[in-house]
């Protein structure tokens, strides 16, 4: 009994075996026309770029199909990749990635490795949220002598700069996410939330935060906004900006805010 069991043991791995090399015959066979069609493009025709934007929301929607279409008439395959913000600023200055998607104009003076394309593609700014009606800003020293507790996006340059020289280190904090700083806001463990007014627009308008008392209770500063590229791609910098200006004169711009139902607070 005992040796027909080893025997049995024996015939089915051989059998296992010969399975194998049959099943890794047929998909060395088969990969040429499972592939067919598909086209594997070359590091170099490929510009991958980092935000924090979700690429489903109505702003990430907005620069994919902005660049998408920019990159291709520039012969490149745009690639969409979303970080938090810190992880996407590392990510691009030491050229792991080609560069970041959305920043505000004077990104580079402290990311020295990339280089600003001069075209913009939106006006925005950062804004103020509240629950008080009682509070209302303009401009960051409308901070100043006050004692809000004040939550920002982490890893926004603009944020990080400004709103340590008008509010105390004790009533700051940064979050990760915006709906993590609408809900503290929601639960009274902050006073206002502060960020891009593209990370908060269409947000406070989704079904979580739609009815609740969350409003803009102020502008803190104007910017354009712009992408990057990692100084590898010098040469790539000019001939992209003058694109998407011509992209804006086409009004592709305004098209591809109305396909992605982009809302702003703020004109351009």
């Amino acid at each position: 009994m005992e040796i027909s069991m080893k025997m049995d043991l024996g015939s089915f791995k051989h059998t296992m075996v010969h399975y194998s090399a049959i099943l890794s015959l047929f998909f060395c066979l088969m990969l040429p026309a499972l592939t067919e069609g598909y086209e594997i493009l070359p590091a170099d025709k490929q510009i991958v770029l980092g935000t924090q934007k979700p690429q489903e929301s109505p702003a990430g929607t907005y620069l994919y199909l902005v660049y998408s279409e920019a990159f291709k008439r520039l012969g490149k395959v745009f690639v969409y990749q979303t970080y938090p913000a810190k992880r996407s600023s590392l990510l691009s200055d030491n050229g792991t990635l080609d560069g970041e998607l959305s920043r505000i104009y004077s990104y580079n003076e402290i990311h020295p490795h990339v280089i600003r394309i001069e075209e913009p593609h939106w006006t925005s700014g950062f804004i103020a949220v509240s629950t008080m009606d009682s509070i209302q800003l303009d401009g960051w020293d409308s901070l100043k002598n006050t004692d809000y507790k004040v939550i920002y996006m982490a890893g926004i340059k603009g944020c990080e700069v400004n709103l340590p020289k008008v509010v105390k280190s004790q009533n700051l904090e940064a979050v990760m996410q915006p709906a993590h700083g609408f809900r503290m806001v929601l639960k009274g463990r902050a006073d206002l939330f502060i960020a891009s007014e593209m990370d908060m627009i269409d947000l406070m308008e989704s079904e979580e935060f739609r009815d609740t008392p969350l409003r803009v209770v102020g502008v803190m500063q104007r910017f354009t906004a712009h992408a990057f590229l990692h100084k590898r791609h010098q040469e790539l910098v000019p001939e992209l900006s003058k694109v998407l200006s011509d992209m804006k004169k086409e009004k592709l711009f305004e098209r591809f805010k109305t396909v992605a139902k982009l809302k702003t607070y703020l004109n351009d």
